[in-house]
């Protein structure tokens, strides 16, 4: 049993919001719990493959009728699964691309929908970077269609404890027409560490 599951999904390194946010909730929590113990899938590295035929039919199969390569990618999927049951508190960090998960991440959720399989007992923080805003009264307000997904997906699977934690305008500065939201970009990720340091240390 871990004392954190951690799946990091973003590939910009240093660059990244969500890792530096993620990065003050992990520095938090060793601070909280000495000698956790942390299992860290990293998605950028990590290739977590895309379910497929043989992958779904497994699960439908008699343990003894199953193809060699079939009991391999169940066993895979599996052992993600006793990972996520039992993590005593699971932390996703992920940017928000194209209003929605990145597809490393939805592969690494697809592997450990089991139904019957995955029970989270622990709890769910949820870390999101944004390049822009979605918060109501903004052009795209809406359309966000990460966080309401990841809170019901680990609500689906047993979780009564998820947080989502969530910094805005990741592009200003970046991308043109956000010049004007420098300021706020620097106060949601200075609000969205504070928020993770904090989750960490209950």
């Amino acid at each position: 049993m871990s004392d954190l599951l951690h799946i990091a999904v973003s590939p910009m390194g240093d660059h990244s919001i969500s890792r530096a946010v993620d990065g003050a909730f992990v520095e938090a929590f060793k601070a909280r719990h000495a000698n956790a113990e942390i299992i860290t899938h990293d998605l950028a590295i990590e290739s977590i493959p895309h379910l497929d035929g043989e992958a779904i039919g497994a699960g439908y199969t008699p343990e003894d009728a199953r193809s060699v390569s079939a009991a391999a990618k169940h066993n895979y999927r599996l052992g993600l699964i006793k990972e996520v049951n039992e993590a005593k508190h699971i932390l996703v960090s992920t940017p928000m691309w194209n209003f929605s998960v990145p597809s490393v991440l939805k592969a690494w959720i697809d592997q450990i929908i089991i139904p019957g399989a995955v029970a989270v007992t622990g709890k769910v923080t949820v870390i999101i970077s944004q390049g822009g805003s979605y918060a109501p009264g903004a052009p795209r307000a809406g359309w966000d269609w990460e966080s309401g997904f990841m809170k019901q997906l680990f609500e689906s699977i047993g979780a009564t404890d998820v947080e989502v934690i969530v910094s805005e305008f990741g592009l200003a500065g970046i991308a043109p027409g956000l010049e004007a939201f420098v300021d706020n970009k620097a106060a949601s990720i200075a609000a969205a560490k504070t928020a993770a340091a904090a989750r960490a240390s209950l």
